[in-house]
C-alpha cells in the first residue's frame, strides 16, 4: 500500500509544486517601515527584480503613499508586462540624476536581409517579407529605419530626420505598410525586431507621481520600447514649477496597439522658449490616446514617425509630429493657446466635434522643408478667434530652398474640405485661412486642388469671413473653391489660379 499512497500524494501536490506564484506585496517586505526614502527606492527596486525572476507581478494594495528618493547611481526599476499600482501615489525627490523611474526595453537586433536591394524596397511596400529567411515563421515586430536621410539638416539645427516605420509580421506576411513609398526612391533601410509569439499586452495602471519641488535632477515616469500591444491606464504626472527643461515624461518608442486612457499631466519640465514634452514617441503605429488631460510651457507631445493616431475627448495644449508620419484624427477634443505642429505628414488629418480657442488648429513646420500632399478634414468644429491667433492653416515657408528626397521636391498644400464651422471672436477680425511665412517663391504649389466649405456659421458682420491668404502663390493646379453658409445660401464659388 505504501508505494499506491506515495503516488497518490505524488498527483495530488504536483499542481501545487507548478503553481504560479503570487504577487510580492511590498507591506509584506516592510516597504513603508524603510529607514530612509533612498532604502524605499532600493527596496522598491529589489521587489520588482524579484517578481521578474519569479515570473510574477508586484502588489501595491494598502499603500497610499511612497516617499523615494533617488540615490546616487541608480538604475530605472525593470518591469513586467502587468503593472497596477492600486492608486498608490509615489513622491519622487531627485538631486542625483536624471532617471526613468520605470522602464520595459527590449533590444530590437537586426535581422539579417540577404536579398537584393530592390527587392528589400518591394518587401516593405507590399509587406512580403518571405523572402527573408529570419521572418518565414511566427510573429515579429520590426522597426525599418531608412538609413537615407528624409531630411539632410533641419534649418536652425545641427541634425536632419530618418524615417522609420514599425511592422508586423506573421509568418512572413504583414498588413503594414509605409506610410510613404520606398519602391524607386532612394532609400536604404535596415530591420531591427525581435519575435513576439509569446508576448501578453503590457499594461501600467492607477499611479499617480508627484516631482518634489526640491529636485534638482528630472525624474521621468516611464520608458517603454518595443511593445506590440501597450496600454497606461489611469496616470497622473504633477511637476511643480521649475529651471529645468527637456522633460519626456512618458517615452514610448517603437510600440505598436499604444492606448492611453485617462492621462493627466499637469506640468512638464519646460519653457515657452525652451521644449520639455509630457509623451515622447516615435515610431508607433495605431495609437489611441483617450481622455487626456494636460497643460505644460511647452507643449505635451513630442513626436516622429507616427502612423494612424486618434485622439478622443482630450483636453490639451498641443499635439506635434515633428517629422514623418500618416493619418491623425481628433474627436472631440478641446485645444487652446497653442497649434498642431506637423511635418512631412501625408494621408489625412481630420478634426471631427473640437473645439479651438486661440489656437492655430494646423501648423506646417518649416525647418525640416518638407511639404507632401495631405488631406485636411474639419466637422462639426467650433473656432474661437484671437488678435494673436486667427489663422486655420499656417503654411509654412514656400521658398527656393529644394528637399534632397526626390519625394518631397514638390511642395504641397492640403486639399481642405470642411463641412460644419463655427466661428466666434471680436468684431471685423477676419481669419486668415493661408499664412505663409517668409519669401515666396514663383516655383508653382502642388497638391491642393479643392477648398470646400459647407455649414459656415460666423458670428459677424460679412457672410464669408476667410481672406484665403496673405500671400500669393502659383498653383500647379487650379483650384476649386466653394463655400456655403449653415443655412445652405451659397457664399462662393470660382477657380483660383493662385492662393
Amino acid at each position: 500500500m505504501k508505494p499506491l499512497l506515495t503516488t497518490a500524494a505524488a498527483l495530488l501536490l504536483a499542481p501545487l509544486c507548478h503553481a504560479q506564484p503570487g504577487p510580492i506585496s511590498l507591506l509584506q517586505r516592510g516597504i513603508t517601515a524603510a529607514t530612509t526614502d533612498s532604502a524605499r527606492f532600493r527596496l522598491l527596486r529589489q521587489a520588482h527584480l524579484d517578481a521578474l525572476a519569479a515570473g510574477t507581478t508586484v502588489s501595491y494594495q494598502g499603500i497610499d503613499t511612497l516617499r523615494l528618493d533617488i540615490p546616487p547611481g541608480a538604475q530605472p526599476i525593470p518591469l513586467g508586462p502587468h503593472n497596477d499600482f492600486s492608486h498608490t501615489v509615489i513622491q519622487v525627490r531627485n538631486t542625483n540624476s536624471d532617471l526613468f523611474l520605470f522602464q520595459l526595453a527590449p533590444p530590437l537586433l537586426p535581422i539579417p536581409t540577404p536579398i537584393p536591394a530592390d527587392s528589400l524596397l518591394a518587401a516593405i511596400d507590399h509587406g512580403d517579407y518571405r523572402s527573408i529567411p529570419a521572418l518565414t515563421q511566427g510573429r515579429w515586430l520590426i522597426q525599418v529605419v531608412d538609413s537615407t536621410p528624409w531630411v539632410g539638416q533641419r534649418t536652425g539645427h545641427t541634425y536632419g530626420h530618418y524615417r522609420q516605420e514599425l511592422i508586423r509580421t506573421h509568418n512572413g506576411l504583414s498588413p503594414d505598410r509605409p506610410a510613404m513609398p520606398y519602391s524607386a526612391t532612394p532609400s536604404r533601410p535596415h530591420l531591427f525586431g525581435r519575435p513576439i509569439g509569446t508576448d501578453t499586452a503590457f499594461l501600467l495602471a492607477n499611479i499617480t507621481l508627484l516631482r518634489h519641488p526640491a529636485s534638482t535632477h528630472k525624474t521621468y515616469l516611464l520608458n517603454l520600447e518595443g511593445q506590440l500591444r501597450a496600454t497606461l491606464r489611469s496616470v497622473a504626472v504633477a511637476t511643480p514649477q521649475s529651471d529645468m527643461t527637456d522633460d519626456r515624461i512618458i517615452r514610448i518608442y517603437h510600440c505598436a496597439s499604444v492606448t492611453l486612457d485617462s492621462l493627466t499631466l499637469l506640468g512638464t519640465y519646460s519653457r515657452t522658449n525652451h521644449s520639455g514634452y509630457g509623451l515622447l514617441m516615435d515610431n508607433c503605429r495605431d495609437t489611441r490616446v483617450l481622455h487626456l488631460h494636460a497643460r505644460s510651457n511647452w507643449g505635451i507631445f513630442g513626436t516622429n514617425n507616427m502612423h494612424t493616431t486618434i485622439l478622443s475627448h482630450c483636453n490639451f495644449d498641443r499635439f506635434d509630429i515633428h517629422c514623418y508620419g500618416r493619418d491623425v484624427t481628433f474627436r472631440h477634443c478641446t485645444q487652446s493657446h497653442s497649434y498642431n505642429q506637423f511635418s512631412s505628414v501625408v494621408g489625412t488629418i481630420a478634426f471631427d466635434s473640437c473645439t479651438f480657442t486661440d489656437f492655430t488648429p494646423l501648423l506646417i513646420e518649416p525647418s525640416y522643408n518638407a511639404y507632401p500632399h495631405f488631406l485636411l478634414l474639419m466637422h462639426d468644429c467650433r473656432w474661437h478667434l484671437t488678435r494673436q491667433r486667427h489663422t486655420l492653416i499656417n503654411a509654412g515657408h514656400h521658398d527656393t530652398l529644394l528637399p534632397s528626397r526626390p519625394e518631397l521636391r514638390t511642395k504641397c498644400l492640403p486639399d481642405i474640405f470642411i463641412d460644419g464651422l463655427t466661428l466666434s471672436g471680436p468684431l471685423l477680425l477676419r481669419p486668415l485661412l493661408l499664412h505663409y511665412g517668409g519669401a515666396v517663391a514663383p516655383r508653382p504649389v502642388g497638391g491642393i486642388r479643392h477648398i470646400i466649405v459647407t455649414r459656415l456659421a460666423a458670428s459677424r458682420l460679412m457672410p464669408w469671413p476667410f481672406i484665403l491668404s496673405d500671400k500669393k502663390v502659383p498653383l500647379a493646379n487650379p483650384v476649386t473653391l466653394f463655400a456655403s453658409s449653415h443655412t445652405g445660401r451659397p457664399l462662393r464659388a470660382s477657380t483660383l489660379p493662385s492662393l
